[in-house]
C-alpha cells in the first residue's frame, strides 16, 4: 500500500493528534495492509480493541487485587488497545465506508476501555503508596496512616485528573468537529446533533434493535448531550447545533482554516489518543503519579490561556459582524 493509500487513511492533518500521527496510525496502517484484502470489518476491530484494553485494565487491576504488579503489560495493551482502535478508522476511511453507526460504536468502546483501565490504574497507585489490596487485606496488616493518608490523598488527586481529562477529551471532539464541519464539504465526520442521533434511535428502535444497537446508542445518546452543555458553557459564539452553522464555501473554509488552524493544533494535545499513549507510558515505567500531576496541572494549567484564546477567535468568526456575517453580507 502506497504513501498515498495511507494518506487516504487519516482525518484531515490539523485535527489528527500528534501522538496517533508519530505512534497509533502507523503501526494501524500495519492492520490496515493485513486486513483490507479481507472480509474484516472496522467494527470487528473495534470490538478487538475493545477486548485488548479490557484485557489492559484486568492486568492493571492485579495490584489492588492481588497484591501482584503487572501494570507494564496493562499499559502495553492499552496502548495496543489504542493502536486497533486507529486501524477501525482507517480501514473505514480507506474503504469509504465511514457511517455514524461505526463512530457510535468507536465512542462507546473507548468509554469501555477507559472504564477498564483508568479506575485500575488509579487503584495501583493507592496500592503502591501503601492502601491495602484485597488479596492482602485478610493476610496482611493494614498499612500505617501516615501511608493510609499518602495511598488517599493520590486517590483523590487521581479522581480529579480523570474527571478533568474527561473534560479534556470532549473539549477536544467539540472544537474537532466544529473545525471538520467549517473547513470540510459534503458529509463530515461527527456533525451529528443529538435530534440526529434520536431520530435515527426511534427508526433503529421500530427495526429491531440488536445488542450491538443498544450498546452504541446508549453510550452516544448520553454522550451528545453532555459534549453540547459543554460547547455552550466555554464557547457560546459557535452555534449550539450543527444544523445551524453556515453552509460550506471554499472562501469561508480557508479564512476559518488560516484563523483556527493553531488553536486547533492546540486542542490536539487533548485528544484520547494523547490521554492513552501519556497513561500507557506511564504505566510501563510504573509512574503514573508522574502522569496524573502533569493531566491535572499542565494541562488543566494551559487551558487558562487556551479558552479565551478560542472564544475571542470564535466571537470573530460567528459574532455579531463577524467573518460569517462579513462573508454571507458580500455574498
Amino acid at each position: 500500500m502506497s504513501a498515498t493509500e495511507f494518506r487516504a487513511t487519516l482525518k484531515p492533518l490539523e485535527v489528527e493528534e500528534i501522538i496517533d500521527l508519530l505512534v497509533h496510525r502507523p503501526l494501524a496502517h500495519l492492520i490496515v495492509v493485513a486486513v483490507v484484502s479481507t472480509p474484516i470489518t472496522p467494527d470487528q476491530l473495534t470490538i478487538v480493541s475493545m477486548l485488548v484494553g479490557v484485557v489492559g485494565g484486568l492486568a492493571t487491576l492485579s495490584s489492588y487485587v492481588y497484591g501482584v504488579s503487572h501494570l507494564a503489560l496493562g499499559g502495553l495493551l492499552l496502548i495496543a488497545s489504542a493502536v486497533v482502535d486507529c486501524s477501525d478508522g482507517q480501514l473505514a476511511r480507506l474503504r469509504k465506508s465511514s457511517s455514524v453507526y461505526g463512530r457510535m460504536l468507536d465512542g462507546s468502546v473507548d468509554a469501555v476501555v477507559q472504564v477498564s483501565v483508568v479506575p485500575a490504574a488509579l487503584l495501583h497507585v493507592y496500592w503502591r503508596h501503601g492502601g491495602s489490596s484485597l488479596g492482602l487485606a485478610s493476610t496482611a496488616a493494614l498499612p500505617s496512616l501516615g501511608a493510609s493518608w499518602s495511598a488517599t490523598t493520590w486517590l483523590v488527586i487521581g479522581t480529579l485528573a480523570v474527571v478533568t481529562g474527561v473534560i479534556h477529551t470532549m473539549l477536544y471532539d467539540v472544537f474537532k468537529n466544529v473545525y471538520l464541519r467549517m473547513t470540510q464539504p459534503g458529509k463530515r465526520e461527527g456533525d451529528e446533533d443529538p435530534e440526529d442521533v434520536e431520530a435515527e434511535y426511534a427508526a433503529a428502535k421500530a427495526r429491531g434493535l440488536t445488542l450491538i444497537d443498544r450498546f452504541r446508542y446508549g453510550m452516544y445518546r448520553g454522550y451528545l448531550p453532555q459534549q453540547r452543555a459543554a460547547m455552550r458553557a466555554l464557547d457560546p459564539y459557535i452555534p449550539s447545533r450543527f444544523r445551524d452553522f453556515p453552509a460550506y464555501s471554499e472562501a469561508l473554509a480557508a479564512r476559518f482554516r488560516a484563523r483556527e488552524r493553531g488553536l486547533m493544533r492546540g486542542w490536539s494535545f487533548y485528544g484520547i489518543g494523547t490521554h492513552i499513549f501519556g497513561l500507557g507510558v506511564a504505566m510501563i515505567f510504573d509512574r503514573v503519579e508522574y502522569y496524573i500531576l502533569a493531566r491535572l496541572f499542565l494541562s488543566n494549567g494551559a487551558l487558562i490561556v487556551l479558552i479565551p484564546m478560542q472564544r475571542r477567535a470564535s466571537r470573530e468568526v460567528f459574532g455579531p459582524g463577524g467573518l460569517v456575517s462579513q462573508l454571507g453580507a458580500a455574498a
